[in-house]
């Protein structure tokens, strides 16, 4: 099994996980599995694009990803939106949820909702190079 597929069978485990703890009311460990799947998701999309897990020297997190969807074929304004997708989860459901212990239902719970699509994103951008 590749990198790449382990990513993403990581990333949708994770949303199933996110998932079942929102049921539970358990928002502060389901924002970090969200994160969980989201990072996942975005490492399997960057080692296939970019051939890198992470950005190189100089370049922030927010750049690499938005350079790797515009090389996957996204137009830059799709690009751009989910680039900011990915810090935003990143900074508020990892650190301000998670770490913070601050949940606040209309700023983080539609950063939660959103990771299916995030994650059906770049599984159909990697389609069958997985």
């Amino acid at each position: 099994m590749s990198e790449v597929t382990k990513s993403i069978e990581i990333a949708e485990y994770y949303l199933v996980e996110a998932r079942r703890l929102m049921e539970r009311g358990d928002v502060r460990d389901a924002a970090e599995k969200v994160w969980a799947a989201v990072r996942s998701a975005t490492q399997a999309l960057t080692a296939k694009i970019m051939r890198a897990v992470a950005p190189p020297r100089g370049v922030t997190w927010r750049e690499f990803v938005r350079e790797t969807l515009v090389k996957a074929g996204l137009t830059s304004e799709e690009a751009d939106k989910w680039a900011s997708y990915y810090i935003d989860v990143r900074d508020r459901l990892h650190g301000a949820c998670f770490y913070g212990l601050i949940y606040e239902e209309a700023e983080h719970k539609p950063l939660m909702l959103k990771a299916e699509e995030y994650v059906n994103l770049v599984k159909r951008i990697l389609g069958d190079t997985r």
